[in-house]
């Protein structure tokens, strides 16, 4: 059973139900839409694709809105784009419109502090410039590395200020329309404050915030936006352009690393298997790298352009799955050193999570059971990274998609119960028909008292599956 999650992004290479299918039967977790691109018609058929396949193969699949944010582009070229001659003087100017290799238009460059000697950095970074002058619409600047520039490129100003306001006005109107989908889970583009992300948190009331580290500026302030946020991505492509390449994967360990210590949801993304856009199968570069991100605490891995534009989607997701399981086979899966108790707002929760998983392992138990309204019960026995196999039980259909994203986490929807020893009965007989588990055998199971209410969980009970065997509760008031 594989733990690590899988995130894929839709587009053009699975624009029907039957690539969307295709996708969640071969291992998505967790369906990507990039509001970065695509239109509303095509976000809200995707989610329809998804949720109909989920309830088709009965499998969960959470749906996550990937919102823009405020990246700075160029504008248009004529023919989609134009070369960029090393040594050679061209104008930025501020706004939208048709440039040339002369002059390029940035979408609020005159929000930008730059100074002479700053350094802007487009597609990705591959190009490279110095400012001579600016006088705040336009600059004037030398290309130090050229190459081709396409239509909407993005543009990074590493050292430099930007006073762009973190959710833009498209972003107001594109998590309206997320409402409307009544999508699981937010991804902010280019956080940089615990403030950033409360912006996004009060225009999706209720709507689990993924903060997307991008930039050195969210990078240094990563401590304060764990406050806020519900996890985080490590967002490698722009992150790598602002900090340095070849610093990004000590960037990954530590982002990775501090926000498992706080209990929070783990991402890794960016060019995983960037090679099955046009091969059959990964380079094993990739391989190790998806490999590294398992091991490092990855709750889930991400797919980009692989899934969206790329020749082999489903093959990708499959490919991702397989790298996952063998990661998860070596003995250097696991709890990390830094998690020895879980930085979570709910102490007593967190305690009987860790002893839960605990007991699971030295028991040698089948199954960890959990019972929860939020998903924050699973949630904290996740991060403690058991070996055993969690079941989630919950009776409400949006936390039943969202733990979908959850390491380890198998979600099953159950009608709510008002007595805990109904609910312990059954999740054994739900356990024992889908072939968990047989007569005998040892689980544990943690449940908030009383049941049926949004209560921190404050029961773990050892069970043998047929009898009852000991508890111990502890009171959280």
């Amino acid at each position: 059973m594989r733990k690590t999650k899988i995130i894929a992004t839709l587009g053009p290479a699975v624009a029907s139900y039957e690539a969307v299918r295709e996708l969640v039967q071969s291992g998505m977790d967790v369906a990507r839409l990039n509001f970065s691109h695509g239109d509303y018609d095509s976000h809200r058929q995707f989610t329809e694709w998804v949720r109909a396949a989920s309830a088709e193969l009965g499998k969960p699949v959470a749906v996550l809105q990937d919102i823009q944010g405020p990246r700075i582009r160029v504008g248009t070229f004529p023919g989609g784009s134009v070369n960029l001659e090393t040594g050679s003087a061209i104008t930025l100017i501020s706004g939208e419109g048709l440039g040339s290799a002369e002059e390029i238009y940035v979408e609020n460059l005159a929000a930008t502090r730059l100074t002479p000697g700053s350094t802007v950095l487009m597609s990705d970074g591959l190009i490279s410039l110095s400012v001579v002058e600016c006088d705040g619409e336009t600059a004037r600047v030398r290309v130090d590395e050229g190459g081709l520039l396409r239509d909407h490129k993005g543009v990074a100003f590493p050292g430099s200020v930007v006073d762009v306001p973190a959710v833009s006005h498209r972003d107001v109107a594109d998590l309206a329309f997320g409402r409307t989908l009544e999508v699981d889970y937010i991804a902010a583009s280019f956080v940089s404050s615990a403030l950033d992300v409360r912006r996004v948190k009060n225009l999706v009331p209720g709507t689990p915030v993924i903060a997307k580290i991008e930039s050195v500026v969210g990078f240094t302030n990563l401590d304060e936006i764990l406050t806020e946020a519900h996890g985080t991505m490590v967002a490698r492509g722009d992150l790598g352009v602002e900090l340095s390449f070849e610093a990004v994967p000590r960037a990954q360990k530590s982002i990775l690393n501090r926000s498992n210590a706080r209990a929070k949801i783990s991402i890794t993304a960016t060019e995983m298997l960037e090679s099955m856009n046009h091969s059959t199968r990964p380079t094993r570069a990739e391989v190790s790298d998806v490999a590294a991100a398992v091991l490092d605490g990855s709750d889930a891995v991400m797919l980009s352009s692989e899934t969206a534009v790329g020749k082999y989607p489903a093959r990708s997701v499959r490919a991702m799955a397989k790298i996952c399981r063998e990661a998860e086979a070596s003995p250097d899966y696991g709890r990390g050193p830094e998690i020895h108790f879980l930085e979570d707002n709910a102490r007593f929760a967190s305690a009987t999570a860790q002893a839960c998983v605990d007991a699971a392992e030295n028991l040698n138990l089948r199954a960890i059971v959990a019972f929860t309204e939020s998903g924050s019960t699973a949630r904290l026995i996740s991060k403690y990274r058991p070996r055993t196999p969690i079941f989630a039980y919950t009776p409400h259909e949006g936390t039943f998609r969202r733990l979908a994203l959850y390491s380890g986490v198998t979600p099953i929807r159950f009608s709510g119960i008002d007595s805990t020893d109904l609910m312990i009965e059954h999740a054994e007989q739900s356990l024992l028909e889908l072939g968990i588990v047989e007569r005998g055998d040892g689980v544990v199971i943690a449940a908030g008292i009383p049941p049926n209410q949004a209560a921190t969980t404050n029961l773990m009970k050892l069970h043998s599956i047929g009898s009852t065997t000991s508890s111990l509760q502890a009171s959280d008031r």
